[in-house]
């Protein structure tokens, strides 16, 4: 079983700043997230082997270590993994859309033309929703052998790719899911179950 989650609010979120692989400290508000998820998730463990992943970007990071603390699981143990950055916004990394729409006229209009669009579309030196299925996908796998729960925490953008996949979503659907930092899933063999994290 996979409990997949993304990372808490940051400052950049706060700005409606594209982070990509670039990186913004947890706002105050990302910390409560963090931990809300961590105490969520400890009611539901149940004593299972677990094996704690993340991104190995800071926001997922810290994210990651305010869990392991919430559900009492040794930080040092947590394994980070590339497979789980974030997709790469490349030369439209830390601007806003206002700010991409001036430097580059026209080019989230052409982004968001319609979905096929959007899910092949890939910024300036960046990559696509499409190109990072294969990470995903290769990370799914991996992570389905591991015996006992794994714990992911990522990112939005790659979360809505690798629940997709999951699911065996088409393009259009995946990019309709949803990115919650209040809330976190759980992939199993029948589905995908929405969780809420207690306030």
């Amino acid at each position: 079983m996979i409990y997949l989650l993304r990372h808490g609010e940051t400052l950049w979120n706060r700005e409606r700043r594209i982070q990509g692989h670039l990186d913004s400290a947890l706002s105050p508000r990302g910390e409560a997230q963090a931990r809300a998820m961590g105490r969520t998730l400890a009611g539901l463990l149940d004593g299972h082997t677990l094996t704690l992943m993340t991104s190995p970007l800071g926001r997922t990071r810290q994210t990651a270590a305010l869990v392991a603390q919430a559900i009492g699981h040794d930080a040092a143990r947590i394994v980070a993994d590339d497979r789980l950055k974030e997709i790469s916004w490349g030369g439209w990394e830390g601007f806003t859309r206002p700010e991409i729409d001036r430097r580059w006229p026209g080019a989230l209009a052409e982004r968001y033309a319609d979905a096929a669009t959007r899910w092949s579309h890939c910024p300036p030196g960046g990559e696509s929703f499409a190109s990072s299925s294969a990470r995903a996908m290769d990370w799914l796998h991996a992570a389905r052998k591991i015996d006992g729960v794994v714990v992911a925490v990522a990112h939005g953008a790659i979360g809505r790719v690798l629940r997709g996949l999951h699911a065996r979503l088409g393009p259009e659907e995946a990019l309709a899911l949803d990115e919650p930092q209040d809330a976190f899933f759980r992939l199993h063999a029948r589905g995908i179950d929405r969780i809420a994290a207690e306030r």
